[in-house]
């Protein structure tokens, strides 16, 4: 049974005996940081009960492929995939699922999309990640949810299974943009935030909008509703609320109250008796009347932090011009500020565990929290890491969790050589396989896969050297005219002024030794003042059982995803 799914025996977090909060011995819990790697791995690494705040904003089966061009040096892109397929690994983690609320929830899910639907299968990806998240929430924490429209339905029933009917809290609507037309149907400016809380112990404070103008004021109800019997239903002034089906509700135990005492009336909190409440405010100038007798309290604005924010949030654009990074699904640093603001504690710990490019975790920066942020990107979690570092103050660190030491050779082979039906996320081995050469060297993965001369990766080395890599993941062998096009991409990227000395072509398995005999016959390029070979070709099987390395020049720090416990030595 996997740790999250603890949750189907869940009790009332509630009725937990008061213990001492625990202090954690973990090293993405001590500080700031950032992971590349699968959420739900390093989920299942993190211990109960050490997180305040979770703000999540996951992939949607929205059927789309967003590629966003971050406008780095080589305009490198980065790709999110969002398709879902119900696949052969599909099936054993819905099959390793506990009978419970988490299993019951994925069947109803199952009932009405289809058995083996692109829903469903993006409901099992998400339901594991979800009881994780229950899991590793303090019982003082909370989680967000962040949705669209095609998915707010599913993850709603899903939140609810995990967490308990009881602790889901609320439904925010965002308005994330206004001029929109979807053709015959209302147009889509929506995206749906869900609130839930680990147990009633929750932490909560208040968010208000900016405050009114110096000099403004507005006016507010004294009455509630259902009527009281006693003074609070009495008549004051000739007004009989009871009349109305409400009762007084004079201010008494809230900010507002204290405002009063300490600037218009000295002792304001002292009096009991509404009527009297009511009298001294009149006298202080603070109660206006209607033209039919209503009275009505006065709020100067400098007793204003402003409304109180409600479920409804319409005050908060996309991120604009200054903020905008180039990062398809990015969502403006407001409204992390805001849900920061409410439900993370002074020195908590915020965790996202689909960071994307980091406006939580800068969110949390920019207002004193720390942060955890997971991406399986290498270049989101790359995006973050700059991003963060403009803020100023102490790097932040950074763990590569895809290093070689993370792989058997058989399941890479396994997953490489995967049809698209077959894999979970829906992506070609192949394509796979490139990606996670590309990580595994401190590469830049190349999102564009036509039209780029077959290189798959770029190795970005110091003194603004790149190096073209090719990744050739198939059963069958590579031959010589697959070493002559990638000679020939480094010559035309040397043409075009790109201090490109050297190239590497990796392959699945061993390549013949007549291919070795030519890469060699290439020669030596001085680089920095040592030598490397001009061509290299090897395989990730001799990478896996030997421990295989291409000679490559020192990366460029500004390109490299990792720290100095988990990356790779190239020399």
């Amino acid at each position: 049974m996997e740790q999250g799914d603890r949750r189907c025996r869940r009790v009332a977090a509630d009725k937990r005996p008061q213990k001492p909060p625990p202090t954690f011995d973990h090293p993405y819990l001590s500080g700031n940081a950032l992971v590349c790697g699968d959420n739900l791995d390093i989920l299942r690494e993190l211990p109960n009960e050490c997180i305040d705040l979770i703000y999540a904003d996951p992939p949607f089966n929205s059927n789309h492929n967003y590629v966003a061009a971050f406008g780095d040096k080589g305009g490198v892109d980065a790709q999110l995939r969002d398709i879902w397929r119900w696949t052969v690994e599909t099936e054993r983690a819905y099959q390793r699922l506990p009978h419970g609320p988490l299993l019951d929830a994925i069947n109803a899910v199952r009932l009405l999309s289809g058995n083996t639907s692109p829903m469903a299968a993006y409901a099992v990806f998400m339901v594991r990640r979800l009881a994780e998240c229950w899991r590793v929430l303090k019982p003082t924490g909370s989680l967000y949810l962040h949705c669209d429209p095609n998915a707010n339905w599913l993850l709603r029933i899903l939140v609810e299974a995990v967490f308990g009917t009881s602790q889901f809290r609320n439904e925010i609507i965002w308005e994330r943009t206004r001029g929109r037309s979807d053709g015959r149907q209302w147009g889509n400016v929506t995206d749906t935030i869900l609130f839930c809380s680990q147990s009633n112990s929750y932490h909560w404070r208040n968010v208000y909008k900016e405050r009114l103008a110096d000099g403004d004021q507005t006016t507010g109800d004294l009455t509630a509703a259902e009527t009281r019997n006693g003074i609070s239903g009495e008549p004051w002034r000739g007004y009989n609320p009871t009349d109305f089906g409400r009762h007084w509700a004079v201010p008494r135990n809230s900010r507002f109250a204290e405002w009063i005492e300490e600037n218009r009336i000295p002792g304001y909190l002292a009096i009991d008796d509404p009527h009297d409440r009511l009298d001294a405010l009149d006298a202080a100038g603070m109660v206006t009347w209607s033209e039919n007798g209503r009275p009505s309290i006065v709020r100067p604005s400098e007793a204003s932090a402003g409304a109180k924010v409600n479920n409804l949030w319409y005050d908060i654009t996309r991120a604009d011009g200054g903020e905008r990074i180039g990062y398809p699904t990015q969502k403006p640093l407001a409204l992390l500020e805001r849900i920061v603001r409410a439900s993370c504690p002074p020195e908590g710990l915020l965790l996202d565990p689909f960071c994307g490019c980091g406006t939580a975790a800068d969110a949390a920066a920019k207002l004193g929290r720390g942060y955890l942020g997971i991406d399986v990107s290498a270049i989101a979690v790359r995006v973050m890491e700059q991003r963060l570092a403009s803020r100023g103050g102490a790097a932040t660190p950074v763990v590569y969790k895809l290093g070689w030491e993370d792989y058997e050779w058989e399941e890479f082979e396994r997953r490489a050589l995967m049809g698209r039906s077959d894999a979970e996320d829906g992506r070609p081995g192949h394509e796979w396989a490139e990606d996670k050469v590309a990580g595994l060297l401190n590469a830049v993965p190349n999102a564009q896969k036509v039209g780029d001369g077959g290189v798959d990766a770029r190795y970005y080395a110091e003194s603004d050297v790149v190096i073209p890599i090719q990744v050739k993941m198939h059963k069958g062998q590579i031959g010589r005219p697959d070493l002559d096009r990638l000679l020939g991409v480094q010559a035309s990227w040397l043409n075009q002024g790109q201090n490109a000395p050297m190239s590497v072509m990796v392959t699945l398995y061993p390549p013949r030794e007549g291919l070795r005999v030519f890469a060699e016959q290439q020669g030596q390029v001085a680089v920095r003042g040592a030598d490397y070979p001009v061509m290299q070709v090897l395989s990730v099987q001799e990478m896996l059982t030997q421990e295989e390395r291409p000679k490559l020049p020192p990366v460029d720090p500004r390109w490299l995803v990792g720290n100095t416990q988990t990356r790779l030595s190239l020399s």
